[in-house]
């Protein structure tokens, strides 16, 4: 298991789900003051702002069994109380409410709140106070399909920050019901889960953050004759293509407790993390200045470096402490280019 700090966890995930700005007002925060109990703070504040703003309405259907005629008769829906001579039909009406998904996804937000065992007692107080003003507003469950389905126009955009920062709750949550110990200021998590976000993490910090590079997940086909539908796919975590063509860095987020494997009292750097990108570098264009690099998460172990293929192809290794302060990990990242 991999501890790495609720603030650094945060700042991948925002970049996971292309929410820079986060992580920027943040910047006069200090570091260790960023707790799981923090991030439920900053929504509840988003929560106070959207109150008294006003919550926003839209119109809803609203469907119902009645003996008054009103809005769509739903005539399948009204013939068992036909047959049955019963005075009622089901109707469908337009109804002008706030219980829209937004609205929705704010209070099943503040719900998971007063039930979350690693958000203080006060925070969950002040969640069950926001919940009595939306007494309209029903809750759903949670899933990424639900975040995903939310987009956002001119009237609604001011809701865009407290979804972000429910969506990163929710990520948060799924994490710590799945994998180890959790605290207000550490998780511990498997390498599967650690590779996962850190994979996408590259991708988004990357594609944003600098302005030389084209960022892609690239994928290859093999150089090979015969069938190939039995060959394994070739796809990269990240392909850095430099804008004046001539440069590339193929990178490759890979997560173990040990960054060496052990054979006949010999370490070595995992032979199969080596063999795939060696072979995603020989499968590029030969005129491009290439550079393959490994990254690992440091683990008691610190590595740096670098093998040479030819003057145009590099092979690099490095670690990176994800229990550092954030911007030590950011200025890292950003130096890596530089080589």
């Amino acid at each position: 298991m991999f501890k790495v700090p609720i603030r650094n966890l945060f700042c991948l995930l925002s970049y996971v789900n292309e929410m820079p700005d986060l992580v920027e007002s943040l910047n006069d925060v200090d570091e260790d003051l960023i707790t799981y109990d923090f991030i439920g703070n900053q929504f509840l504040k988003e929560v106070q702002a959207l109150h008294r703003r006003g919550l926003i309405k839209n119109y809803v259907v609203k469907r119902e069994s009645t003996s008054r005629l009103g809005g769509r008769v739903m005539m399948n829906d009204s013939m068992p109380y036909i047959v049955a001579r019963q005075p009622i039909v089901v109707c469908e009406k337009d109804q002008y409410s706030a219980n829209i998904l937004l609205n929705q996804v704010m209070k099943s937000t503040l719900k998971a709140i007063c039930f979350n065992r690693f958000i203080k007692e006060e925070t969950k107080k002040r969640s069950f106070t926001y919940m009595e003003y939306m007494p309209e507003v029903e809750t759903l469950l949670l899933t990424r399909d639900i975040f995903s389905r939310i987009n956002f126009g001119r009237h609604d955009i001011h809701y865009k920050r407290m979804i972000h920062l429910a969506r990163l709750l929710h990520e948060l949550t799924l994490l710590s019901h799945k994998h180890g110990n959790w605290s207000l200021f550490n998780a511990e998590l498997d390498e599967t889960a650690l590779n996962q976000i850190f994979e996408k993490f590259l991708f988004h910090f990357y594609r944003i953050e600098q302005q030389d590079y084209q960022v892609a997940s690239e994928t290859m086909r093999w150089k090979l004759d015969g069938n190939p539908s039995f060959l394994p796919s070739m796809k990269t975590d990240v392909s850095l293509t430099h804008k004046n063509g001539q440069q590339k860095i193929i990178m490759d987020a890979k997560f173990y407790k040990n960054i060496f494997q052990e054979h006949f009292g010999r370490s070595s750097f995992h032979s199969h993390n080596m063999y795939q990108l060696f072979t995603y570098l020989m499968h590029q264009p030969k005129e491009l200045c290439l550079r393959g690099i490994l990254i690992y998460p440091f683990n008691g172990v610190e590595v740096d470096e670098a093998f040479i293929w030819s003057e145009r192809m590099t092979m690099e290794i490095l670690t990176i402490n994800l229990d550092d302060s954030w911007k030590e990990i950011y200025r890292k990242l950003m130096e890596v280019l530089e080589r």
